[in-house]
C-alpha cells in the first residue's frame, strides 16, 4: 500500500535567506571541518545496487550506507553530537565559572538522537540525561547507557517525551539538545540539520552526475530537510526529485504536505519503523521541505519489513547492514515502483538514477 501527494509548492528557486539559516552548503562545510578532528569520523560507504537497479527497470540504485557511522551505527551521529559541541562552547564562552563537567545534556529520542547526543556528553566530559517514550526500543537505551547516559521512561509517544525533556532542561547548567521544536527560529535543532549535511556533502562529493531522484526518510523532517536543502543549492535547477517517505502510522510530514503547514496528527504512532515514530512535524524543518521536497509518500509495516529482509539477504546484490527505519527510503522506491500512477507522477523510467539511504544498521542479536 502507498499513500503519495504531489507538492504544488515545490520550486527550483535559489534558496531563501530563510531556507539557508537552516540547512546550507557553507552551514555543512563547517560542521565537517569539525567532525574531520573526530576521532573514527569518516564518510561513508555509497554502494551502487545495480542488480536491484536492473530487476527495477531504472538506469542506477545508489544506496548510502549509514550503518556504521562514527560506530553509532546511524546517521544521527552526525547531528546531535554535533549541535551539542556547539551549544557546550557557547555556554562555556559566555562567562563565569562553569566547566564542561558540571553541564547536563538533555534531549528526548525514539533511540539514535540520544545515541548521539550521550556520545557528545562523554566526548566533552558531561553529564547526559535521555528521555525516551514508553514503547522506544529496549536495544537502543542499552545502547545509550553504554555511553554513561541516564535513561528516563517517559508515558505516551515521542513527542510527549519532547515536552518533558524540554521541561526538565530548565534546570540550571542544563543544555537541552533537541532535533525538532516547535519553535521556528530554535538554532539547535537546525545545527543538528547542519551536522546531517555533512552526509549530504558526501553524496555530492560522490556523485559524477546529479541524480535524477532522491528517497528519503522522515520521522520529524529534519534528514529530509538536509538532503532537499543541500542539494537544492548545489544544483540549483538540476536538482533531483526529492520523493520523502514516512509510515502510514505516523506520517506527520506527510500531513504537513497535505496541510500546507507544520502538523501535528493524532494517534498511538505504532511501526515497525520505530525510528520515524513521530507525530509533530519540525517547525524548523518545515520551511525547507514547504519548498524543496516534490513528493510525500506514506507506506505500510509489511513494505518495510520486507525490505529490510531482502536488503539483509542480499537479494540487492549485496547483503547489507539494515534496521526497517533504516530501509524505510529504498521501500518507498519499491512502493512507488510498483504503483503505476505513482510511478508515472514521479517519472521513474528506464533513465533515472535514485539515491536511497539506510539510515541505520539492524538491532543487535539478543
Amino acid at each position: 500500500m502507498i499513500k503519495y501527494f504531489a507538492n504544488p509548492r515545490a520550486t527550483r528557486d535559489a534558496l531563501t535567506e530563510g531556507e539557508l539559516a537552516v540547512v546550507s552548503l557553507r552551514a555543512a562545510r563547517a560542521a565537517r571541518a569539525e567532525l574531520l578532528t573526530w576521532p573514527r569520523f569518516a564518510p561513508t560507504p555509497l554502494h551502487e545496487l545495480a542488480q536491484l537497479a536492473r530487476a527495477n527497470g531504472i538506469a542506477a540504485l545508489l544506496y548510502k550506507d549509514e550503518s556504521q557511522r562514527l560506530g553509532l551505527g546511524s546517521f544521527k551521529a552526525l547531528g546531535g553530537a554535533y549541535a551539542a559541541g556547539v551549544a557546550i562552547r557557547e555556554r562555556l564562552a559566555a562567562g563565569s565559572a562553569i566547566s564542561a563537567a558540571s553541564l547536563t545534556l538533555a534531549c528526548a529520542t525514539d533511540g539514535n538522537h540520544g545515541r548521539s547526543v550521550a556520545y557528545a556528553a562523554r566526548r566533552h566530559g558531561c553529564s547526559c540525561v535521555v528521555y525516551m517514550h514508553e514503547s522506544a526500543p529496549a536495544d537502543k537505551a542499552a545502547a545509550i547507557q553504554a555511553l554513561g547516559a541516564l535513561i528516563v521512561r517517559t508515558a505516551g509517544t515521542y513527542d510527549d517525551s519532547v515536552r518533558i525533556a524540554r521541561a526538565a532542561a530548565k534546570q540550571p547548567d542544563w543544555l537541552l539538545v533537541p532535533d525538532t521544536s516547535d519553535d521556528p527560529a530554535d538554532p539547535t535543532p537546525a545545527r543538528v540539520m547542519q551536522g546531517y549535511g555533512v552526509m549530504a556533502l558526501e553524496l555530492i562529493d560522490e556523485l559524477e552526475t546529479p541524480p535524477t531522484h532522491v528517497f528519503v526518510q522522515a520521522g520529524v523532517g529534519g534528514l529530509a530537510a538536509a538532503i532537499a536543502g543541500n542539494f537544492a543549492e548545489a544544483y540549483g535547477a538540476r536538482r533531483p526529485m526529492c520523493v520523502v517517505v514516512e509510515p502510514e502510522r505516523a506520517a506527520c510530514v506527510f500531513a504537513s504536505a497535505v496541510l500546507g503547514h507544520a502538523a501535528t496528527i493524532d494517534g498511538p504512532l505504532d511501526t515497525e519503523m520505530a525510528m520515524l515514530s513521530c507525530g509533530e512535524a519540525s517547525r524548523v524543518a518545515w520551511p525547507v521541505l514547504d519548498r524543496r521536497a516534490d513528493a510525500f509518500i506514506a507506506i505500510d509495516d509489511d513494505a518495510a519489513v520486507h525490505w529490510t529482509r531482502q536488503l539483509r539477504s542480499g537479494a540487492a546484490g549485496m547483503p547489507l547492514d539494515v534496521g526497517v527505519s533504516g530501509a524505510a527510503g529504498l521501500a518507498g522506491l519499491q512502493c512507488a515502483l510498483a504503483d503505476p500512477s505513482t510511478k508515472r507522477a514521479l517519472g521513474l523510467d528506464a533513465d533515472s538514477r535514485v539515491v536511497v539511504i539506510g539510515t541505520e544498521g539492524a538491532p543487535p542479536r539478543s
